[in-house]
């Protein structure tokens, strides 16, 4: 047994670099979009699904990929995600047309979907208890330099080729070998038990998350969209209702699609609400570099350079919340961590007029976020499950902090359009912004307080 853990640690550096070029993309899309615009002739309604298919894709992918992983083993699902991110990048890059595009964007996310999951799994496998914390941060820590580095990465591409495809082509040689050393080098996994896929589940449960994430993405244009956001609203209720008739008569012999007897734990509902919250307030960097643009009048590619403060901020947060969950326990690094996000908004509110001190205050907010998203939340999910539907655990998890994500840009703009005033985009306007990342950093807190944490847990 120990050999066998051993030996999967040492394959780690697979995972690591599997998940610092499946986060590239999180990062290139602010700096291809431009370039992408000319390509197509798009609008900046259709611009604004070269991300959002993109997010449908991991919503729907993440619980397939998790329920998957532990049926059969995660080398299995390793490489099929690998061979499916292949597919995706090459349809992206050969991409004659917007709608083949953003086809190959969606293949792209089902292969990147399960490869951070897999990642946090095998570090909760291999680490001592004592350990879990730092050993899962490393995965926060790379994927936190990925972001970084992208923008970078794809700016260099731009100025050497001129063509935003060769991004996408640089790709293929390295998902290449990763597949080919997935082959070669992890073993693969005996299962203790033999389970079969619940197919009826999993089919049910995409059409309602994918009805449910369109709902989402065009209740903003109601308008325009009502009679198919009222048929999206029937098409997610009838799923919804068909998923839980089909959990609630599923044969012994087949794996639940969702960890079900999890999500009847109050400690496991609560930590998924913390994920929603968790991505909820991520999604303020989406409004950073255009606030240092709006009050400040920086050029829009100076006011992206913000961002990599906030990141550097995250990166680090990331691994400080690892040491943290290990030396403190996984409730007060969450309390600290939501604390310290609720802080730096209130100081951000007060010192919006000043550059230097809004530099000062977002990487403070990077640190908070970082190390709330990075270990303790993981480690909780995955110590609850146990080893038997750990990466459905986790996976849940993860969907959650994309549904917030995606939720987030609605409740902002709304918050947004209640502070313009005449038309004019100031400061009052970004001030509304972060005292509602203040109030839900509160609530984060409050959420923390109330998960019944067992002993087992909360070490």
């Amino acid at each position: 047994m120990i050999n066998t853990v051993e030996k999967v640690r040492s394959h780690f550096w697979i995972y690591a670099i599997a998940v610092f070029i499946s986060q590239l993309d999180g990062g290139t899309v602010s700096t291809m979009l431009p370039a992408l615009t000319r390509t197509f002739g798009l609008s900046s309604v259709n611009s604004s699904w070269v991300a959002g298919i993109y997010t449908l894709g991991l919503v729907i992918g993440t619980p397939i990929a998790s329920n998957l992983s532990d049926i059969y083993g995660a080398k299995k699902i390793f490489m099929g995600e690998l061979g499916i991110w292949f597919l995706g990048a090459l349809l992206t890059g050969i991409a004659p047309t917007y709608g083949l595009f953003l086809l190959g964007r969606f293949i792209l996310a089902l292969g990147d979907c399960g490869i951070i999951v897999l990642s946090i799994n095998l570090m909760l496998h291999t680490a001592g208890h004592q350990r879990q914390g730092r050993k899962v941060s490393v995965v926060g820590v790379v994927s936190g330099l990925a972001s970084i580095f992208a923008p970078i990465f794809v700016g260099l591409t731009l100025a050497f080729t001129g063509n935003w495809r060769a991004f996408y082509y640089s790709l293929l040689p390295f998902i290449a070998i990763l597949f080919l050393l997935v082959w070669r080098i992890l073993d693969n996994e005996v299962k203790e038990e033999q389970w079969q896929t619940d197919f009826p589940g999993l089919t049910a449960f995409t059409i309602f998350i994918t009805s449910f994430m369109l709902f989402l993405t065009f209740i903003q244009q109601f308008n325009t969209y009502k009679y198919f956001i009222f048929a999206l609203i029937v098409v997610a209720a009838i799923s919804l209702w068909t998923f839980i008739r089909v959990e609630r008569n599923i044969a012994p012999n087949k794996m639940p699609f969702l960890p079900i007897n999890l999500l009847k734990k109050p400690a496991y509902s609560l930590t998924l609400l913390l994920g929603l919250l968790g991505g909820t307030l991520f999604a303020v960097f989406i409004y950073i570099p255009t606030y240092v643009h709006t009050v400040f009048h920086l050029p829009m590619r100076l006011s992206g350079m913000t961002l990599v403060v906030t990141g550097l901020g995250s990166v680090i947060g990331s691994w400080i919340g690892g040491l943290m969950v290990d030396k403190l326990g996984n409730k007060r690094t969450l309390i600290i961590s939501a604390a310290s996000i609720g802080l730096s908004g209130l100081l951000i509110i007060f010192g919006l007029s000043q550059l230097r001190l809004f530099t000062i205050f977002s990487f403070i907010l990077g640190l908070g976020l970082g190390s709330f998203m990075s270990a303790p939340l993981q480690v909780i999910a995955g110590r609850m499950a146990g080893k038997g539907n750990r990466v459905q655990a986790i996976g849940g998890l993860s969907t959650t902090k994309k549904i917030g994500a995606i939720v987030a840009p609605i409740v902002y703009a709304s918050v947004i359009q209640l502070n313009v005033n005449n038309g004019h985009m100031g400061i009052q306007v970004y001030r509304g912004i972060f005292v509602l990342l203040v109030v839900i950093a509160v609530i984060s807190i409050i959420v923390t307080s109330l998960i019944p944490f067992t002993k087992e847990e909360n070490l």
